[in-house]
């Protein structure tokens, strides 16, 4: 499962999708802290909320790559 983003259009774009996967990274990081604090209090509850944090935020992160490759891809194909 991933969060389709739209499609790069140029190089502006690029830097700043690029910057968006790093902060993105760093969140996906800090969701992964949580889930294991979770798992270290055993709360079912709360471990559940925080698997649904960490899958959202993987998503639209893995999103962001997909883009950020396909745009590297196409600008290969037109050098």
């Amino acid at each position: 499962m991933r969060d389709t983003q739209p499609p790069i259009t140029d190089h502006e774009e690029y830097l700043g999708y690029q910057r968006a996967r790093d902060k993105l990274t760093q969140f996906v990081a800090e969701r992964e802290t949580h889930l294991f604090e979770a798992l270290a209090a055993a709360d079912q509850e709360l471990i559940e909320d925080r698997r649904a944090e960490l899958l959202t935020a993987l998503r639209k992160r893995q999103g962001i790559i997909d883009a950020i490759r396909d745009y590297e891809r196409h600008q290969q194909q037109s050098a």
